[in-house]
């Protein structure tokens, strides 16, 4: 069915466009007899208003960007329905795209959400990407950008990532203090900022207790956790194990279960949204990571952004946030 437009009501009505444009926002130069018969075309003939074409005018499409490196079931819903909380609060939609941790891809993504006029990106950047040169051109465009979650030592942009340091140090002194002697923990693609900060944090706590054996492996996905610990657990023994993300918990998990070793005295600890553990086995313990939390302040911090001066944009804005 085709959309009514103002255009068609100014026909049917046998007035002009700009008298219809004027009886719907209730402008008083308009007569209310005319109001009401505008009213009632309108209703009758469904016309829906061209948000689209209201915010151009208004130099705003009230639409942001998300891109993210990858969709999965792991961590990114809960960081989705915390950005979706405030954006929805404050009157703005967004699109998602995917880069399927491809820097090419990202890039191309960046295009287009220049070219589909968001007022602002929300940005997860993928596990290629080095710099944030290919950004700088939206500081030239009065385009705000927060970074979340993944990112890459920079200085420009603004920032919203998790305490990596403090909660692999926790996890390592939960296992310290459970009296572990045989530690394996499993971190997930070692080209990663992320996954190096938690590294050397928990790596250099356990290394203070120089009685523990420390076992490291990397996986880049629960089932490449899997194939590794089918050979390591038929090798060795471990009292103890750390994985540093739900999808590595995942891995880690169903290699237990394989082995009838869950439910033993063998102590568990993760870096975890926060609901998957607790479906899996409740002694497994973890720090959370709240997706939830960091969607809904990276979307907050967004917001202030886009209320303040765009000539601004380029100042003061590489602030970094630990949550």
């Amino acid at each position: 069915m085709k959309r009514t437009t103002i255009k068609d009501l100014a026909e049917m009505l046998n007035i002009s466009t700009s008298t219809v444009s004027r009886a719907l926002k209730d402008h008083p130069d308009i007569s209310s007899s005319v109001k009401l018969k505008v009213r009632e075309a309108a209703e009758t003939f469904n016309y829906v208003p061209n948000d689209f074409a209201i915010n151009f005018r208004n130099k705003s499409s009230k639409v942001i960007g998300l891109i993210v490196p990858e969709i999965s079931m792991f961590f990114l819903p809960s960081i989705i329905n915390g950005i979706s909380s405030i954006l929805n609060k404050e009157g703005y939609r967004f699109f998602t795209l995917s880069s399927g941790d491809s820097y090419e891809t990202e890039k191309e993504h960046i295009e287009t959400c220049i070219n589909s006029r968001v007022d602002g990106i929300l940005i997860s950047l993928t596990k290629e990407t080095k710099d944030c040169r290919h950004l700088r051109k939206l500081i030239d465009m009065e385009i705000p950008v927060v970074i979340f979650d993944k990112t890459v030592p920079q200085d420009i942009f603004e920032s919203v990532v998790f305490d990596n340091v403090k909660n692999s140090e926790l996890s390592a002194d939960r296992l310290i203090d459970h009296g572990c002697q045989n530690i394996l923990s499993i971190f997930g693609d070692e080209n990663l900022e992320i996954t190096q900060s938690r590294l050397n944090s928990f790596e250099t706590r356990i290394r203070q207790s120089p009685e523990i054996d420390l076992t490291i492996i990397f996986c880049k996905s629960a089932d490449q956790v899997k194939e590794k610990l089918d050979l390591l657990l038929d090798e060795r023994s471990f009292d103890g194990f750390f994985a540093m993300s739900d999808e590595t918990l995942m891995g880690l998990h169903s290699s237990l279960i394989k082995r009838n070793l869950n439910n033993t005295n063998k102590k568990v600890m993760a870096i975890s949204e926060g609901t998957l553990p607790k479906f899996l086995d409740e002694t497994y313990e973890y720090q959370i990571n709240d997706g939830h939390q960091m969607g809904s302040f990276a979307a907050k911090r967004l917001m202030e952004k886009l209320m303040t001066d765009t000539s601004k944009v380029s100042e003061n804005s590489n602030q970094s946030h630990y949550l």
